[in-house]
């Protein structure tokens, strides 16, 4: 089986470094960007297995970023995590956010602070596709 490619985005570098070190333990190789734009670029150089993005950064914020990879054809496929701390997680429906972006649901969701077996665990069921139709993978 071939390595597995991610690319993780957070604006908190030591947040993308602890994320990064789990999923290449686990066998994967990772690109990392600090900003949404950064992380856009990234996607777009070369498509990666799986996103894991911030919800919350400065300037334009995983939600967005999540909306436009959604709507590009080239990135609509792709699976894509949500990482965030609890407290932005609460203040976002992901289902008025798919209608008012036109978007899909993130295929996933991590919460801060990050647990490597959680977050592995979301990241084998989103790739393995252990999950029903429309259903976030929590952890």
């Amino acid at each position: 089986m071939s390595q597995l490619h991610a690319v993780v985005i957070d604006d908190e570098p030591d947040l993308t470094a602890f994320i990064s070190t789990i999923l290449e333990t686990n066998g994967f190789e990772v690109r990392t960007a600090n900003d949404a734009s950064a992380g856009e670029q990234l996607i777009l150089d070369k498509a990666p297995d799986i996103v894991l993005m911030d919800l919350m950064m400065p300037g334009r914020s995983g939600v967005h970023l999540f909306a436009r990879l959604s709507k590009n054809e080239a990135t609509k496929d792709i699976p894509m995590v949500m990482v965030t701390g609890i407290k932005e997680a609460m203040g976002v429906d992901w289902g008025e956010v798919a209608g008012q972006f036109k978007v899909r649901q993130p295929d996933g969701y991590v919460e801060k602070p990050i647990d490597a077996d959680r977050l592995m665990s979301v990241v084998r069921g989103v790739l393995s596709g252990e999950k029903s139709e429309g259903e976030v993978l929590r952890a």
